[in-house]
């Protein structure tokens, strides 16, 4: 089965509900109410592998208000870049409305690296990002304007100031971006990944100063930090995929955490890979009452087909108290297993992605859980619309839904891609 993530239900059908209608002279007619009509899927763009790239980061996108999409690849393009398994090294693009693509820069590798990550948008349209090492390197911030000129914010050096800077960034009112590696920061607990370290959280100010802002100490403190959301008193959130107490494994499950504005961390929760979840991956999003909404690639539902026990994921509200509500724990069914992220729509509803599943189709689902904790899959994309779509969703004000898949889509390239180039699609619910 194709499995996307790097870690490692029971079918739920509409109700159709009979009503009685009262017609004049106090007759009676008994009318089924028939079922909202499917979900409308468009595909907006196949990845080729060519000069558009292939693979588009799964991360996050951006969009702005004239309806632009905005993301990376992480390979193709520049073939004479190889600093992985792939040929190339993948591009930042533009998609418009009418699913024409532009490319805005064309990763060159060293000493720039490639495969970006998620993007941020400031006012004036200039993008802000995070790409994987060169051949060399351990990841960079970056920054690229509306002409496409790329300037490198900061490179790491793989030591005390992190390592595979790959995740989201944060950008706040005044310029300044922060963000998570995944490795380094100088810890050499080798619970870590290949003693590399277990991470940091970084800021870069809008002139260009690194600062760290906090090293994960150990696995008992948690490691892979990624996913910051940050509340108005300057307090951030995230999560770790590994380290904690509350799990057997020696890695542990994963952590919700929260850094105040002085550098003090606070775990608000160590996933025990029971009931509550295990391994959190992908957005964090935080409500006006503080409250936090994220996802489990495992745990939950230990009897579910997946996994070998070890569960299919929940999606989870975290008080910020720490206190732990799990909304739905995924079944391993025609739910799909292993949520990357959710988003809420302000009125008790949350849209999401699984990497996997329906069984027996690998590719995921585009789902929405009401606020009643019912599930409904609204698209599982075939191999041809693409596969894995492991990335938070953006929701316009119409309440469409776009999304990018890391595979699937176009095939005919597989020296570049393997199992399709990627996709980006929309879902009008």
């Amino acid at each position: 089965m194709f499995r996307l993530r790097g870690f490692f239900p029971f079918a739920f059908l509409p109700a159709i509900t009979i009503v009685a209608l009262m017609a004049g002279c106090g007759s009676s007619h008994s009318s089924a109410l028939q079922p909202p009509p499917p979900p409308t899927f468009t595909l907006l763009y196949s990845f080729t592998g060519g000069a558009d790239g292939g693979n588009p980061s799964t991360v996050s996108m951006v969009r702005d208000a004239q309806g632009n999409l905005y993301g990376t690849t992480q390979f193709g393009a520049d073939l004479n870049c190889n600093v992985s398994l792939h040929p190339g090294c993948g591009t930042v693009w533009k998609l418009d409305s009418a699913g024409n693509l532009t490319v805005l820069y064309t990763w060159p590798g060293a000493p720039l690296g490639g495969g970006g990550s998620g993007l941020v948008q400031d006012s004036a349209g200039n993008l802000y990002g995070t790409a994987g090492p060169g051949a060399f390197g351990h990841g960079l911030v970056f920054e690229l304007d509306k002409n496409g000129t790329l300037t490198d914010r900061y490179d790491f050096a793989g030591g005390a100031d992190g390592d595979g800077a790959t995740g989201n960034l944060l950008r706040d009112a005044a310029g300044n971006l922060y963000g998570t590696t995944f490795l380094g920061g100088g810890s050499n607990d080798p619970l870590c990944p290949n003693n590399q370290g277990c991470g940091t959280v970084f800021e870069i100010s809008a002139n260009g100063q690194y600062q760290l802002l906090y090293s994960f100490l150990n696995s008992a403190d948690g490691a892979q930090p990624q996913s910051l959301v940050a509340d108005g008193a300057g307090n951030l959130y995230g999560i770790t995929a590994a380290g904690g107490q509350g799990c057997v494994p020696l890695s542990g499950c994963g952590t919700v955490f929260k850094l105040d504005s002085s550098g003090h961390k606070t775990i608000l929760h160590s996933f025990t890979g029971g009931s509550d979840g295990s391994t959190p991956w992908g957005s964090l999003t935080l409500d006006s009452a503080g409250n936090l909404y994220g996802s489990t690639q495992a745990g939950g539902d230990l009897t579910c087909p997946i996994n070998g026990g070890a569960g299919c994921g929940v999606i989870y509200k975290m008080a910020p108290d720490g206190t732990e509500t799990v909304l739905y724990a995924f079944h391993g069914g025609s739910d799909g297993n292993a949520p990357a992220s959710v988003i809420p729509d302000g009125s008790g509803n949350f849209y999401g992605t699984t990497q996997e599943g329906p069984n027996p189709s690998p590719c995921g689902t585009v789902f929405k859980l009401d606020g009643q904790g019912n599930l409904t899959n609204l698209y599982s994309p075939t191999g041809a619309n693409g596969c894995g779509p492991a990335g938070a969703l953006i929701r316009d004000s119409a309440g469409n839904l776009f999304v990018a898949t890391a595979l699937g889509g176009d095939e005919s390239n597989g020296t570049i891609c393997y199992n399709g180039c990627g996709t980006v699609f929309k879902i009008q619910p």
